[in-house]
């Protein structure tokens, strides 16, 4: 195949304002924290929730998720691997090489970057490796409205049945495919997300907690789907039908987090997501405090504004998707806001705290899938299995001033927040320094 370069078209996003939205949830949600602090005989609304939630709970950690059969090895429909880049010079070398290296008929396969308004060496380094890899498709386009935009423009030239979605500093395995690819032979299956690590886990507490973060996800993931649950896409290592792309009209440009959104939309046409844990896609971990706090920020941001975008929607999926996903909507975005209103009645009227309910029920659930989730992906035991865990919910204790400033913050910020690009140095910046 020869070089190819292709320009981007018109910018087709729309900008919408949540705040009202927002804002509405915070009010109601204040007042029915307060309602319980003044109406004691109220709480037991909250004991009908903490037994419905907690049910939920127990079906989800104690669930088997179902071992994934590969049915047909020799099923090889083409797949395109298409992987934005923004001033990724440190990293981009590494990558493309990981691409050709994957185990996979060449004829098969549809390689492109997009190189989305590089101002660094990224255009020229691109330029380099099509020389040695004739192969290599690159697609240059001016940057507006960060990876999503990007994935629309360069998806009419694309020509796989599958496309893989990787972020620049992907590692991926060399049998990535060979072990996802022929999960598509069920029809019901619109995409596959690959469990992620941390190439640079070494480097500091951060990076370390960081892995473990992410095999604490791995374990929810497959636990959520075993009792027909949601799963959801991490952006890094997903695998999306190309047909069901197309009916979902793409990527919502109006977002932080493209995989998040489009998980709503996979299962508002009646698709489902598979989660794949027998190996993983390596990607650089933020190493400052800073870095991650922007990284997050933007991670909550997008999760949250899903539910504001596609309710009422989402209340058509089915009893089992939608107490999975009260269970989750409580515990990650409505739990962290209440808690200010919580506090308030705690320390200024002597007032027991009528919250602790759901943070038990979220304790529970955190400190479980750290310590199978350590003991199965990490081979962690005994002593080392009890400090990792005690160090992986510390760290996890930081999402919930994040989810108060991102809540508030959402209500008052007519648009989504500025794209705040994570910065990559590339591993063998991490082999140098022997870490």
């Amino acid at each position: 195949m020869a070089k190819t370069t292709y320009q981007s078209g018109k910018d087709l996003s729309v900008h919408r304002d949540r705040r009202l939205q927002a804002s509405l949830v915070v009010i109601l949600t204040w007042i029915c924290v307060s309602l319980l602090h003044l109406v004691p005989e109220l709480q037991w609304l909250i004991v009908g929730l903490t037994v419905v939630l907690a049910v939920q709970m127990f079906r989800m950690l104690l669930a088997k998720p179902a071992n994934l059969v590969i049915e047909d090895d020799t099923y090889v429909p083409l797949v395109s691997i298409v992987v934005p880049a923004k001033n990724e010079s440190a990293v981009l070398s590494d990558l493309v090489h990981s691409l050709f290296d994957v185990d996979y008929p060449r004829d098969r396969l549809d390689i492109w970057i997009v190189d989305d308004g590089s101002t660094d060496d990224t255009p020229d380094i691109l330029s380099n490796l099509q020389t040695k890899f004739p192969d290599l498709q690159v697609y240059s386009r001016q940057s507006t409205n960060g990876k999503s935009a990007a994935l629309n423009a360069v998806f009419p030239g694309t020509k796989g049945e599958m496309l893989l979605i990787c972020d620049a500093d992907a590692q991926l395995p060399i049998n990535i495919l060979r072990q996802t690819v022929p999960l598509f032979q069920n029809k019901g299956i619109g995409a596959v997300q690959v469990r992620k690590s941390i190439f640079n886990v070494h480097t500091n507490f951060l990076t370390r907690c960081q892995q473990m973060e992410m095999i604490c996800d791995s374990f929810l993931q497959t636990h959520r789907i075993a009792v027909g649950g949601m799963s959801e896409l991490r952006g890094n290592g997903m695998l999306l039908r190309r047909e069901l792309i197309e009916k979902c009209q793409g990527w919502n440009e109006d977002t932080v987090t493209d995989d998040l959104d489009f998980c709503f939309k996979l299962y508002l046409v009646n698709s489902e997501i598979e989660f794949v844990t027998s190996l993983a896609i390596q990607e650089e971990g933020v190493t400052t405090w800073k870095q991650l706090w922007h990284q997050h920020c933007r991670w909550a941001e997008g999760g949250y504004q899903r539910f504001l975008d596609y309710f009422p929607q989402i209340l058509t999926l089915g009893w089992k998707k939608e107490i999975d996903l009260l269970l989750f909507f409580l515990l990650q975005f409505l739990l962290p806001i209440a808690l200010i209103p919580d506090l308030l009645w705690t320390l200024f009227y002597s007032d027991r705290s009528v919250l602790w309910p759901l943070q038990t029920i979220l304790g529970i659930i955190l400190t479980s899938a750290f310590i199978v989730g350590l003991y199965q992906y990490q081979n962690l035991r005994g002593l080392s299995l009890l400090w990792a865990t005690i160090q992986g919910s510390l760290y996890m204790v930081h999402w919930v001033p994040m989810m108060m400033v991102v809540t508030l913050r959402m209500c008052v910020q007519k648009q989504r927040s500025r794209w705040i690009k994570t910065k990559h140095r590339g591993k063998n910046i991490y082999k140098e320094q022997n870490i």
